[in-house]
């Protein structure tokens, strides 16, 4: 069964249980500022999940681009990691549970991929006493290949009890494909836990039906919802009989390009195999993403697509080319995927020509990292120094995209040895200070401080109806801000939440204080889509604010600004008033960049996309992609 095969017939098949079948999402989320690629078909339907705004279907399945970069030492060295895969997956809203996700995966398992019931075993959470049943009393499964794990295997997030983040997590089920004995460690004990090849992970059930406090303890949901993951490639593998997802009919012809390209016989030497596997999960993860507009560079997601160009390239190297190769690879990935991602073939000459253009310059780079790294071991040679310093070293993968591995064959000609555990110091370190300049948290569900604050003590998402005298709670609705700047720039609103700069809690604030106001409903535009936020004024009976800026968090307006007069108080009905003549001159220079993306597709061509934006009430800034 070829893999678009198997990709239609799982979104037919649950269109037949009554699921609204949801287009892929970008592989660059434009609404989630929480991930820098979409890593897994749940992220589209976050708000759903959430319960926040409309739910306009209760059942959804999608098929979903990602991109992860969590396991990518993985890639290649294993027959089922990959950067960029596809997801797919069944989706329940307050819907149904257990019962039917579970029933509905074995049925088109079985009955729709006829796989033999004998090859499947399941895992469940060890305190999933209603999933054990559902499995072994509905679904007919023995009791011998059912699997009972802990947190760390059978919880999602894993482990999420002990370490976090906060926010709705549940147990999990997971169905295995069972190769034979024959396939990997072929110990007594192995089992679905073991990280030998032998049990292939295909589907994975999770029970969203906690929310996970600050202390630790797991809170019931009032409404409780299904996530699902398969994983196609692997699906795919399992379907056409291979040993890796390298082997199924969507990577053979990137892998036997390659393996010409390169001169090198693929399935004969182990490290050659790795390699090119690598080479061809990268081009393909790299392709996706500037088909999106994601060009290489040293930050975000361009540095990400740089990397992932650089590490084969550097593989590449390793089996002895030296050539710009990779962009001849383009058009058999485009040939490869074209029936479900029409729009790369369209793409494909843009990504051609900046994949082409990275290799180059990379080469380039490489030539001239080397140069430096033979200098600076001269000098020490000189010095009588026997070692290279760990950030020494990192410096020279940083900068030139030296691997360590390559670093180290280089000093070995010198004599001189690397301080392997100070580059990964280091490694780390820039690891850390990534995560921090991205604004990117742990957390999947973000849960917002300010909102609990708001609504007083929540307890399993509804209201709290004891508690100290004289506090009030609001109803069991998600806490949001009404926008109406699109009708109106003056309004009057109730102060929900004012804390200082610092966010922390203030009742009031007087005259001279910069604070952060929450409105229930506001005409100010909050920072966003390259937009500044407005400015102006909050005024209530006897205080004014003035507005400096305004920004969105999840589904609530944050007004930054400072007191001018008398004293601001939570609670207060106030009239709040955008600077009219500022948000004109905004939206003209917004109205501008869609005029001049417009004109730039029509005068470079359709792969001209936005790639960025700054609207300001003085000027505009408009970045899009082109070679």
């Amino acid at each position: 069964m070829k893999t678009d095969e198997i990709r239609t017939s799982f979104l037919e098949f649950f269109r037949q249980k009554e699921h609204k079948i949801v287009p892929s999402d970008l592989l660059v989320p434009q609404d989630d500022p929480t991930v820098l690629f979409t890593p897994a078909g749940m992220n589209q339907f976050k708000d759903m999940f959430l319960g926040r705004g409309k739910m306009e279907f209760t059942r959804a399945a999608s098929c979903q681009k990602c991109l992860r970069t969590d396991d990518i030492e993985k890639v290649g060295q294993t027959p089922g990691h990959h950067t960029f895969f596809e997801m797919l997956g069944n989706f329940s809203f307050g819907d149904y549970f257990k019962k039917e996700a579970i029933q509905w995966a074995w049925e088109y398992l079985l009955e729709w991929l006829h796989i033999p019931e004998e090859r499947l075993v399941v895992s469940i959470y060890e305190e999933d006493n209603e999933a054990a049943e559902i499995w072994e009393k509905h679904i007919g499964v023995a009791r011998d290949k059912i699997y009972a794990f802990g947190p760390g295997e059978n919880f999602w997030p894993a482990n999420v009890q002990t370490l976090g983040p906060n926010g709705p997590c549940g147990p999990c089920t997971e169905i295995f494909y069972d190769q034979g004995e024959d396939v990997g460690c072929g110990t007594p004990q192995c089992d679905p836990s073991c990280d030998c090849p032998r049990y292939v992970e295909v589907w994975n059930l999770v029970f969203t039906q906690f929310d996970r406090q600050s202390d630790g303890s797991l809170v019931p949901l009032p409404r409780k919802n299904i996530d699902t993951g398969m994983g196609l490639e692997r699906t795919a593998a399992v379907m056409q009989g291979v040993a890796t997802n390298f082997d199924i009919d969507i990577f053979a012809p990137i892998i036997n390009q390659l393996s010409s390209g390169l001169s090198q016989a693929y399935g004969t030497d182990e490290e050659i195999d790795r390699r090119l596997r690598r080479i061809a999960d990268h081009i393909r993860a790299v392709t996706f993403a500037i088909a999106e507009g994601v060009l290489p560079s040293n930050e975000a997601r361009g540095y990400v697509v740089r990397r992932l160009l650089r590490r084969a390239a550097m593989d590449a190297r390793f089996l002895r080319s030296t050539d710009a190769l990779f962009f001849q690879i383009v058009p058999t990935v485009v040939e490869v995927m074209k029936e479900a991602y029409p729009d790369l073939v369209q793409r494909e000459g843009h990504i051609v020509q900046v994949i082409r253009s990275e290799e180059e310059r990379f080469q380039d780079t490489l030539e001239a990292g080397t140069r430096r790294l033979e200098e600076k071991l001269s000098q020490m040679k000189q010095k009588g120094q026997g070692e290279l310093p760990g950030e020494e070293a990192f410096r020279f993968y940083d900068t030139y995209g030296l691997p360590l591995e390559t670093i180290q064959e280089i000093c070995s000609e010198w004599d001189i040895t690397v301080d392997v555990d100070g580059f990964n110091k280091a490694m780390e370190a820039q690891r850390e200070l990534a995560r921090t300049a991205s604004g990117l948290g742990g957390e999947i569900f973000t849960v917002d401080q300010i909102a609990a604050r708001i609504k007083g003590l929540i307890v399993s998402g509804k209201k709290k109806t004891t508690g100290e005298e004289g506090t009030e709670f609001l109803d069991d609705k998600i806490l949001e801000t009404e926008f109406l700047g699109n009708k109106m720039l003056e309004s009057e609103a109730e102060i929900l939440d004012l804390s200082d700069k610092d966010e922390n809690p203030q009742e009031t604030a007087s005259a001279g204080e910069e604070v952060i106001i929450i409105l229930d409903q506001t005409p100010f535009y909050a920072e966003s889509g390259g937009q500044v936020g407005d400015t102006g004024v909050i005024e209530g009976e006897d205080f004014l604010v003035k507005v400096e800026d305004t920004k969105v968090r999840g589904t609530l307006f944050l007004h930054y600004g400072q007191v001018t007069k008398g004293e601001a108080k939570r609670g207060s009905s106030v009239v709040a008033k955008v600077d009219e003549k500022r948000r004109l001159a905004l939206e003209r220079n917004h109205t501008a960049t869609h005029l001049l993306h417009f004109a730039l597709r029509q005068v470079l061509g359709p792969h001209a996309q936005q790639a960025g934006a700054l609207k300001t009430p003085e000027r505009l800034r408009f970045d899009f992609t082109h070679p």
